[in-house]
């Protein structure tokens, strides 16, 4: 009987090293490491040249699977061991393979200038004895290198070429890890859509590499576009896969960028837990640069408290002062300090620490309007007020022009996120001067600034397109399943809305680049009600506390009215009531106590927020995050009065930019979904309304439609191509995703997410509950389906905060467009119609001054 073979030692080896690279490529460390001392058992046992220079070769990659599972310090070691073995030999590629390693260890633990110190030894005679995946390896660590360093021109060299060859032979895990940075050095250069895109798209890879790195860096874009949510979200889910797999690094640093996430929401104590979670992780591996991370944010959260800031200036202080390049983290401290200062009153101090930074080509937005609110405080507090003004508007300016590089309206109001603590500074500045004309120039500078920019004209998406309809399609199938028979479909669908959103954040503006409309000012609001018979009533808040400021026949008044905690209360104690009256019929005996407690909670609201005074000038309502669900006409106060809600003053006096290439065929587009009472008399009669009325529609109004059910189609056709649009159809707004908001048709949903851009629809009717509703993001950006349609290029839209009954809402309407169509504006024909059908009120106008003669 023969023997089997007995294999050859090094042969082995060298394959359980492949197999180790594998393993750690997919982050499988523990497993990695126990195939390489297998490997190097083998070795031992072996003589000759070719196994100790694999010998050497197993100690290289071992060195990385040491820094994972016991950190910096045992990883360096064994590359010093290493490096010395390969000296011995006098095998200079060997020694270059070190030296590339250290630059990956150095890299993962954020040592920047040790990375490039230990790259930079490889001469070009040295690089050329690398074989493809070497110098992949070596570019991409030297480009993440550059990036840390802030030298995004050599990164982007690095990163390209490293990308070109992996591509070339067909490396999969180097080429993922090439166009992933590269989507970093896109959100380095602050192009956020660029870099969701590209990030996308390298996920989109079949690449076996662990996804943590990834995950990470995707989370990060979504901080700086202040999509805290979505981050959240990622970190999460990252967080649970590196505790399974015992990822300590990763585990430390999603920990950290959980803290900002806590630190952006003013989450002091979750941002607290997680910087401790983080510092501990780092520890276990040495890494002491990213422990130097941590002890950063736990120094902001102390700032943002005011929590022992002396003993912060004291770390920050030595911190500061040691030798080093100028990087983001670096710089970062420098600002926190200096900040620190100006709050013990140490203002000469505070200056002194600026002085160090110099100029930066490139950082991140964060990081830019932070440094603008230190030196706009630092030059309030030396007396210097013309400049600190003129910094804040930079700031402003600066938050705008990021606002304006994306197409997405999610992206668009989120990204104010990072202008609130500015914002803030801005308005208690002018509020503690107590000059009303400087508070109202304030609030209106910040206020919905997404909205100030020209509707956005980008192309349709085609892949949004396909997933929208699946989703429209997966919601109807759900609306269908009562039983839920249908298992997981809810799931696919919260899936799919993910994809949908992430796919619209990489949409960037298109055509011309128009800038944004000039905020109003306090002298220009002052003549607009003096001339116009116009009241403006602007809430806004202050700490706790609800302001008003009321604009009436050429004057100002500004005042705090009740703290917002009591408001919100208020608010919701309506919604409730109103929600509950519109479950009853009108013959039930609860219908009489239901209708009682809803006028009381009308009064009790009414009362406090005092919107109208006694004049009968119409009325203009810039509501507060707090406010943005009131039924404001059925105020008892404003019943029957013409009633405008607007996003900012700004937004109702300029009103939309139309440009000039947007044309309209159809006039007057009346549709309607499935499911209500009375649509076919309804729509018959809004265009017979048109046809019939005494404004001159031009091509007149669109009657080719029959009064079926309409489809999602249908609607984007109209408010693609009609001048006036009506939609009766079920609605929903969503409060988490406001963006999904919807409107029910014949074939499923249509989204906010899908409108037409730009919507040429001037104005639009929704006779459907609920989605006059919208969010309010910190900034007072505010999103919804009827605020949508706004940002998109619509003059006014007409929607209800609250549940409507089909017969209410069928004649409230008919009776509208009759009056709009003699010319009335839309203002003043819906104050007629709620004075002779009060429970209308429920429908909001929102917008600009519209009527069909302008």
């Amino acid at each position: 009987m023969r023997e089997p073979p007995i294999e050859d030692p090094v042969e082995l080896a060298d394959s359980l090293l492949s197999e180790a690279r594998h393993d750690n490529e997919l982050g499988r460390f523990d497993r990695a490491a126990a195939t390489l001392d297998r490997a190097l058992d083998l070795l031992a046992a072996a003589d000759g040249d070719p196994a100790h220079r694999l010998r050497i070769r197993v100690l290289i990659t071992r060195s990385w699977t040491e820094l994972e599972v016991r950190g910096h310090a045992a990883a360096m070691a064994m590359l010093t061991s290493a490096r010395e073995q390969a000296s011995a030999v006098s095998d200079r590629h060997l020694f270059t393979l070190s030296l590339v390693q250290e630059g990956t260890v150095h890299v993962r633990g954020g040592d920047w200038e040790a990375a490039i110190a230990a790259l930079d030894r490889i001469g070009a005679v040295d690089e050329a004895t690398l074989n493809p995946a070497q110098q992949c390896a070596m570019l991409i660590n030297r480009g993440l290198a550059g990036l840390g360093l802030g030298r995004t021109d050599q990164a982007r060299d690095d990163l390209s070429r490293a990308a070109t060859i992996a591509a070339r032979e067909g490396f999969a895990e180097q080429e993922f890890k090439a166009r992933h940075n590269l989507a970093c050095l896109a959100f380095v250069d602050g192009d956020l859509p660029r870099a969701l895109l590209l990030m996308a798209e390298a996920d989109a890879m079949d690449a076996a590499v662990a996804r943590d790195r990834a995950r990470l860096d995707h989370a990060e874009v979504l901080l700086e576009a202040g999509l805290v949510d979505g981050a959240r979200s990622a970190l999460r889910e990252a967080l649970e896969a590196a505790r399974h797999d015992g990822h300590r690094l990763e585990q430390g640093e999603i920990n950290l960028r959980l803290a900002r996430c806590d630190l952006l929401v003013d989450d002091l104590e979750g941002a607290r837990h997680h910087v401790r979670s983080a510092t501990a992780a780092y520890r276990t591996r040495q890494a002491d640069e990213l422990v130097g991370e941590a002890e950063l944010i736990r120094a902001t959260i102390d700032v943002a408290a005011g929590h022992d800031v002396p003993a912060v200036v004291a770390v920050l202080s030595r911190r500061n002062d040691q030798p080093g390049a100028r990087t983001g983290a670096r710089r970062a401290a420098a600002r926190l300090e200096a900040e620190a200062r100006l709050l013990l009153g140490d203002v000469d101090g505070a200056e002194s620490r600026l002085a160090t930074l110099g100029g930066a080509d490139r950082e991140s937005l964060a990081s830019r309007l932070h440094e603008t609110l230190v030196r706009a405080r630092l030059d309030h507090a030396h007396g210097r007020f013309d400049e600190a003004e003129r910094r804040i508007v930079t700031g402003n300016r600066l938050l705008a022009a990021h606002q304006f590089q994306s197409s997405s309206l999610d992206l668009r109001a989120a990204l104010a996120l990072h202008g609130r603590r500015l914002a803030s500074f801005d308005i208690e500045r002018a509020v503690a001067d107590g000059d009303t004309d400087r508070i109202l120039t304030s609030v209106e500078r910040w206020r919905a600034i997404s909205h100030r920019i020209n509707p956005v004209t980008t192309a349709s998406d085609t892949e949004i397109t396909a997933m929208t309809r699946e989703l429209r399609r997966l919601r109807r199938l759900a609306a269908d399943d009562s039983e839920g028979r249908s298992s997981g479909l809810h799931e696919q669908i919260a899936a799919l809305e993910d994809r949908v959103m992430h796919r619209e954040w990489t949409l960037t503006e298109e055509g011309s680049r128009r800038t944004t409309v000039a905020a109003i000012d306090a002298a220009e609001l002052r003549a607009v009600t003096r001339d116009r018979n116009v009241t403006v009533v602007e809430f806004f808040e202050v700490g706790e506390d609800l302001w008003t400021i009321v604009a009436a026949d050429g004057a100002l008044n500004g005042r705090p009215i009740a703290r917002v905690d009591e408001v919100a209360s208020l608010v919701t104690r309506l919604r409730r009531d109103l929600r509950a009256r519109a479950m009853v019929s009108t013959g039930s005996p609860m219908a009489p106590t239901l209708e009682r407690a809803t006028a009381s909670s009308l009064a009790a609201l009414d009362a406090v927020l005092n919107p109208g005074g006694a004049t009968d000038a119409t009325l203009v309502v810039i509501p507060s995050g707090s406010l943005t669900a009131v039924p404001w006409g059925l105020l008892p106060s404003l019943r029957g009065r013409p009633v405008t809600i607007a996003p900012s003053s700004t937004r109702w006096l300029r009103g939309p930019s139309r440009p000039p290439e947007v044309r309209w065929a159809k006039r007057v587009a009346a549709l309607h979904g499935p499911g209500l009472t009375r649509t076919g008399s309804e729509i018959g009669a809004i265009r017979a309304a048109w046809a019939n009325g005494q404004v001159d529609l031009g091509a007149g109004p669109d009657v080719s439609q029959d009064f079926g059910p309409a489809t999602s189609g249908d609607v984007l056709a109209a408010l693609s191509s009609a001048r006036v649009v009506h939609l009766a159809a079920h609605g929903t707004h969503e409060g988490q995703s406001p963006l999904f908001s919807s409107v029910q048709m014949a074939d499923g949903p249509v989204f906010a997410h899908e409108f037409p851009r730009p919507v040429v629809a001037e104005h639009v009717t929704l006779s459907a509950c609920d989605v006059g509703q919208f969010s309010t993001r910190p900034g007072d950006e505010p999103l919804g389906l009827a605020t949508a349609l706004l940002a998109l290029g619509s003059t006014s839209v007409l929607a209800a905060v609250a549940p409507v009954a089909d017969d209410l809402a069928a004649d409230a309407m008919v009776r509208y467009h009759r009056v709009l169509s003699r010319g009335e504006d839309a203002a003043s024909a819906w104050a007629t119609v709620v004075e002779a059908e009060p429970d209308a009120g429920v429908f909001c106008l929102y917008g600009s001054d519209w009527s069909a003669t302008d």
